[in-house]
């Protein structure tokens, strides 16, 4: 009698299950349907709005069922961001930027390069990948229509890009001419002599890795190198997204960097190299989060992050900033000072307020 109660409550979990399954697949249809409408009406894809009060909803109803909130929340979390992630692809292929229209990728083999030329090929443009990783009749197409493609992405590090943008003096290419460097200061020389020459050169820099889908928060980046039609032009290719953009004059991105990018993975790399070689049996929460963060850094190219630190004018700073800082706390450590430990926290409170108010 027990195992049949059993086999009938597993069924009933089971349909539910399905249940599930199908009014998921119901609301992401619906929500295909919000997209287009918007598209019509011109509305931008997300509703910050809209999603507090989806998600605040789906907690009280939670309650109301006597079920832990943060399930329902989390639950409807995916659900929106699975949502907004088809309207972006959506977005991107409605807005037909690229139809008609080609790019060449140089580094187009890359990881950064790869994501560039499907965001690209999403827009409708002819996407063509210069790399010698390549195949022989991609670089060929590629280098026949770089000096007359619509965009030439430079996926390269600042060094060869520098030199590539030194090659195109000469004849530079018609389209516009952008890089995606996390490093400028290399490239300020370059940009310049290469826009004397009568090019249309923009700079950016997507603030996140090739393994992204979703651009829902994702800041990009874009550096005004004085040419607001390359700039416009750039800035249009992500407008049907919901990247965040960000305007910053060229010769203060390194300058910001060195805390974003510098500051952070010298915090990892350290952070890894503490670590005990044998691992123990336990992790704390606190623990877990930055050997996530610091095992993801340490996996990244070695050249790609060196360059970030060392071509970095900025980059030194900041690293004694850190070495400040953990002087700071050895020092209250040692001095057995409850009160300057404490002071040193709620100084720390003051410098993360973003994370505070999201918490």
């Amino acid at each position: 009698m027990a195992e049949e109660n059993l086999d009938n409550v597993r069924e009933r979990i089971r349909q539910i299950d399905l249940e599930l399954i199908a009014h998921a697949a119901e609301r992401s249809r619906l929500v295909k349907q919000v997209g287009e409408i918007k598209r019509r009406m011109n509305i931008a894809t997300v509703d910050y709005s809209q999603e507090r009060a989806v998600l605040e909803r789906a907690r009280v109803a939670a309650e109301q069922h006597g079920l832990d909130p943060n399930v329902a929340q989390d639950l409807l979390a995916r659900l929106i961001h699975a949502s907004v992630t088809a309207q972006d692809q959506e977005s991107l292929r409605f807005s037909a930027a690229g139809v008609g229209k080609s790019a060449v990728i140089v580094g187009g083999a890359g990881r950064m390069g790869k994501w560039i030329s499907r965001f690209l090929s999403a827009q409708g443009f002819q996407v063509g990948s210069l790399d010698p990783a390549g195949t022989t009749e991609e670089n060929q197409w590629s280098r026949d229509a770089l000096h007359s493609a619509d965009f030439v992405v430079c996926s390269t590090p600042p060094a060869a890009t520098a030199q590539l943008y030194a090659s195109w003096i000469a004849l530079p290419p018609q389209g516009v001419v952008v890089d995606i460097a996390s490093i400028k200061t290399p490239l300020i020389e370059p940009i310049r002599a290469l826009q004397k020459a009568g090019a249309r050169v923009a700079s950016i820099h997507p603030m996140f890795g090739p393994s992204i889908v979703l651009l829902r928060d994702a800041d990009v980046v874009i550096c005004d190198t004085g040419d607001a039609h390359a700039t416009e032009a750039v800035e249009k290719l992500f407008k049907p997204t919901t990247a965040n953009i960000v305007h910053l004059p060229l010769m203060d991105h390194d300058r910001v960097m060195a805390d974003l990018l510098s500051l952070a993975h010298a915090t990892a790399i350290a952070f890894s190299l503490a670590l005990p070689q044998s691992e123990h049996p336990v992790r704390s929460t606190t623990f877990l989060a930055l050997e996530t963060l610091a095992a993801a850094v340490v996996r990244e190219s070695p050249d790609v992050y060196y360059e970030i630190q060392a071509r970095n004018p900025f980059s030194g700073a900041a690293i004694e900033r850190l070495r400040s800082a953990i002087d700071r706390v050895a020092a209250a450590i040692a001095s057995k000072d409850s009160a300057a430990f404490a002071q040193l926290m709620g100084e720390g409170q003051t410098r993360t307020p973003r994370i505070l108010r999201k918490s």
